[in-house]
């Protein structure tokens, strides 16, 4: 199997050479690096340069003429790839050295490559790389996850190809994050293989898009960033108004989740015993018992 992958970069020169080097040592060999660059004002080119002229294996550096965004930035990359698989790396991480060997057996035991979305644990890491912990494992997915949540972190996935033309096939601006509707793709259309063992050191700093942060204050921040939205006459979650985009994006989903994803828009406008009816057995979930106990409740209130 041809596997590629898809590196974004912005202002990265600080942590890049040490991802670039993990990515180097790998067990198994990618078979292309394609870089899209962001409008880098730093030395990000040059250490990108210097790598290409060394590398065992083609690398391809795109620069921008303007600057698209972490999303459309990775769209791009991904249509530029032209393996049978495609992982996806962030500029600031360090690949633990099988994680393209243990994702490639996973493929090579899968009977539906093309539908697949493989995706692993997290080791995270302060700037240093100092181990911090582990990402908690799921214990589920599907698309009544992932209308509500991303358990497929975007630095470990790698998907094959149905995978690929799907996601070729959105509006950028319609996605909260590119992983999160690769998660939506997989979950709707193929399948997820979650690996527990992790692929990678997700290195935690002040310039993370997404980060680690205490589940004590994920919820906080997640509540108050709702309260605020609220309070601005904005509706809902950004969760579900993405999925709601999903299943306008995609007339081929199938009709149980287009169905699954409009109840829960419809049931914004139902009066609260009926949102009770519904908060007892949801047909949403979220992995972590807290989280899933704080949906149900934006549920009854009518919040999501």
């Amino acid at each position: 199997m041809k596997i590629s992958i898809a590196l974004c970069t912005y202002n990265g020169e600080r942590y890049l050479g040490e991802q670039l080097a993990s990515i180097a040592a790998q067990s198994r060999q990618p078979d292309e690096l394609v870089v899209c660059d962001d409008g880098s004002t730093d030395d990000t080119l040059i250490i990108l340069n210097r790598f290409a002229k060394d590398a065992n294996f083609s690398v391809r550096i795109v620069q921008n003429k303007m600057n698209l965004g972490v999303v459309a930035n990775f769209q791009q990359a991904v249509s530029l790839c032209s393996g049978q698989l495609t992982a996806l790396s962030d500029q600031d991480d360090v690949w633990l050295p099988d994680k393209l060997s243990h994702a490639e057996q996973s493929f090579s035991s899968n009977g539906c490559l093309e539908k697949t979305l493989y995706c692993t644990r997290l080791k995270y890491v302060d700037s240093a790389l100092i181990v911090l912990g582990l990402s908690s494992i799921p214990s589920g997915t599907a698309f009544s996850n992932a209308v509500v949540e991303n358990s497929a972190t975007g630095c470990t996935v790698v998907f094959g190809g149905q995978i690929k033309r799907k996601f070729l096939q959105a509006q950028s601006a319609d996605m909260v994050m590119h992983d999160w509707w690769l998660y939506l793709i997989a979950t709707g259309f193929g399948n997820v293989v979650y690996d527990p063992r992790p692929s990678l050191l997700y290195r935690q700093h002040v310039s993370n898009v997404a980060g680690w942060q205490p589940r004590s204050k994920k919820l906080w921040l997640r509540f108050k960033s709702m309260r605020q939205r609220l309070d601005a006459g904005a509706v809902g979650m950004d969760s579900l108004n993405q999925a709601t985009r999903f299943i306008k994006a995609y007339d081929d989903l199938t009709p149980d989740k287009a169905a699954l994803v409009n109840s829960l828009v419809k049931l914004r406008c139902e009066n609260i015993f009926t949102r009770f009816r519904y908060a007892l057995s949801p047909g949403v979930r979220r992995n972590n018992a807290l989280e899933n106990f704080g949906l149900r409740i934006m549920l009854l209130m009518g919040w999501h």
